[in-house]
């Protein structure tokens, strides 16, 4: 283990499940992007050395800095904890642990961390075809948006990552059928005319990119999309479609609400990891 100084800090919470151990892969490729430190933390009652605990955890060592921390208390509670006190980037968990069942959304941890959390939170899925490995070199994220403007904090964030991984941006922007206008401030509803584009639409979507120009980094491409359908049908589709390497998502934390009906479509079915961002 060596010294992590300032530099970016990702958090993997493990708790010695095959299941558990399946976002490793994934938080080693992001820790390696973002130039950082993988914190390994484990929450248990019987601490033990660190070379018996890599075994436990059913990982390998690996080259790249990393640090192991066996923390106690309520788990969720003791993650976040940890997180903060490492000043974390962001949290990479697998979406089922100890507990996993296929008929659920998400382990109980799992669940718990995604909505209790204020620091993005990157999710695989347990049931992935093909669960991302150290290799894995994310190249592009989507962004999709429903209509209500994202929070500048969100946004923020959003580039953020991306500038520090390297990534291009896809903004897909979905029309629901039969949904009302949003209300917020600043709402961005889509034109009426968006099947003959010699309309407003090219107008519209210049609008629509010069407000996120403002945080984008130069070196980054940034491409807008429009599809209409229910958003987790629609967003899942298009990520199969385009390739794209991570689906970023931002919500409220409450994951049972009516207006958390995407997060859980897109988390049930995904083929890429999700980030999710606090709003």
């Amino acid at each position: 283990m060596m010294a992590t100084g300032q530099r970016m800090a990702v958090v993997l919470p493990l708790d010695g499940s095959v299941t558990s151990a399946g976002a490793f892969g994934a938080a080693r490729a992001l820790t390696r992007l973002l130039g950082g430190v993988l914190h390994v933390v484990h929450v248990t009652d019987q601490p033990m050395p660190d070379h018996r605990l890599a075994r436990h955890l059913q990982i390998t060592p690996m080259e790249e800095d990393f640090v192991f921390h066996q923390v106690r208390g309520e788990v969720a509670g003791a993650i976040l904890d940890l997180a903060k006190s490492v000043s974390a980037w962001m949290i990479v968990l697998s979406g089922q642990g100890q507990t996993n069942d296929p008929e659920r959304l998400a382990g109980q941890t799992a669940l718990n961390l995604m909505q209790r959390s204020t620091f993005p939170v990157t999710v695989i899925r347990a049931a992935m075809r093909e669960l991302p490995g150290p290799e894995w070199r994310p190249t592009k994220m989507l962004v999709p948006l429903e209509g209500p403007p994202l929070a500048d904090c969100v946004i923020k964030k959003v580039f953020d990552l991306a500038q520090e991984m390297k990534m291009d941006l896809d903004i897909l922007h979905i029309a629901v059928a039969k949904k009302k206008p949003p209300m917020e401030v600043g709402a961005f509803t889509s034109p009426p005319y968006l099947d003959h584009p010699q309309y407003d639409w090219q107008a519209w979507s210049e609008e629509f990119l010069y407000r996120f120009y403002t945080y984008l980094h130069p070196d980054a491409q940034l491409r807008l999309f429009h599809r209409r359908g229910k958003p987790d049908t629609v967003i899942l589709r298009f990520a199969m479609e385009n390739d794209e390497d991570l689906i970023a998502l931002s919500w409220r934390g409450l994951l049972y609400e009516k207006l958390a009906e995407t997060v859980r479509g897109v988390l049930a079915r995904a083929e890429v990891p999700v980030l999710l961002i606090r709003t």
